[in-house]
């Protein structure tokens, strides 16, 4: 297991752009970019790093206007403005096909990426991802637009420990989880002035940039191989509107977890770790490296089947 992981930055279209990274690139060493979910950072995904051990090269990234990636008011916070600079961001490291993992919103960027920059992926992990099909958090969103929800989310931060806990409580299957130490990273996350702005601007677009991925994806769905993992009491992002997305990808495999919530990387990040380890392990074999930030990749996916067991729903 790898406890070593270090804080890296990097310069991108004129923003400064914050990644953790845990591994090196070697030959015989996949590359996995981890993308965070709304409120997140890329602090949220150390538990599953620390899991994935060295076998893996990983870089986790704050997305702009999170966790200590740069933050202004210029920043253009839709879907695909993102998803570009994702690409952009993979293709100053060089990275040589990576997989691309990414939770509730950063899932949907996953998707966007993969929807118009399919050339640059290997596949796709998502775990409990937004996408077009679910409308479990129109309310929420409806609310945050308003001016009592504006003045709601920016005193958000600073509410007492105990009751942030009991927000967090929402988004978790395990009491296990409900820790101040899980509730770290959000609560600095959200602390960090422009934050707040930056998710309120990400959700006056949110309806516009679901539907542009929503005809992106029938125009022709997705082709890069996915591997969808979905806490089984996830009320977030409910697993029962996976049916609407997997019409719209074309090779996939969904992994129902169990008693989990929308947080499986925090909420059993060995678990998940096992099945992205698998998931590699099962697609990768050794071919020639050719540059830094390179994973050892050939266009075949194989199934998943050794791992799937009865709890599981798999679909093709």
């Amino acid at each position: 297991m790898s406890d070593r992981i270090e804080r890296r930055y990097l310069h991108v279209d004129g923003l400064r752009l914050s990644y953790l990274e845990s591994g090196a690139a070697e030959q015989g060493t996949p590359t996995l970019v981890l993308l965070h979910g709304l409120m997140g950072c890329a602090d949220t995904f150390v538990p599953l790093i620390k899991q994935l051990g060295s076998t893996v090269h990983v870089l986790a990234l704050d997305l702009p206007g999170a966790g200590q990636s740069e933050r202004n008011e210029d920043i253009d916070a839709g879907l695909l403005p993102t998803a570009n600079l994702v690409a952009q961001f993979c293709e100053a490291l060089a990275l040589h096909k990576p997989i691309v993992l990414g939770h509730s919103h950063g899932g949907a960027v996953a998707m966007s990426l993969a929807a118009r920059h399919r050339e640059l992926l290997h596949s796709i992990v998502l775990l409990a991802p937004a996408h077009p099909w679910f409308d479990e958090g129109d309310p929420i969103i409806r609310f945050y637009l308003t001016l009592p929800g504006r003045l709601f989310a920016y005193s958000m931060p600073w509410f007492p420990i105990w009751m942030q806990l009991i927000c967090l409580r929402r988004m978790a299957g395990r009491r296990s989880c409900d820790t101040v130490e899980h509730l770290r990273p959000y609560r600095d996350n959200l602390r960090t002035p422009g934050t707040m702005s930056h998710l309120l601007r990400l959700l006056r677009t949110w309806h516009k940039d679901m539907a542009g991925l929503a005809r992106a994806l029938r125009k022709r769905p997705l082709n890069t191989p996915a591997l969808m993992l979905w806490g089984e009491i996830d009320r977030a992002v409910p697993v029962s509107s996976a049916p609407a997305l997997r019409e719209n990808l074309g090779h996939y495999e969904l992994l129902v977890l169990p008693g989990i919530g929308h947080r499986p990387a925090e909420e059993v990040p060995e678990m998940v770790a096992s099945f992205v380890q698998q998931w590699i392990d099962a697609d990768l074999s050794t071919v020639p490296t050719p540059a830094r930030y390179s994973p050892n990749v050939v266009p075949a996916q194989a199934r998943m089947a050794a791992f799937m067991t009865s709890s599981f729903e798999a679909g093709d």
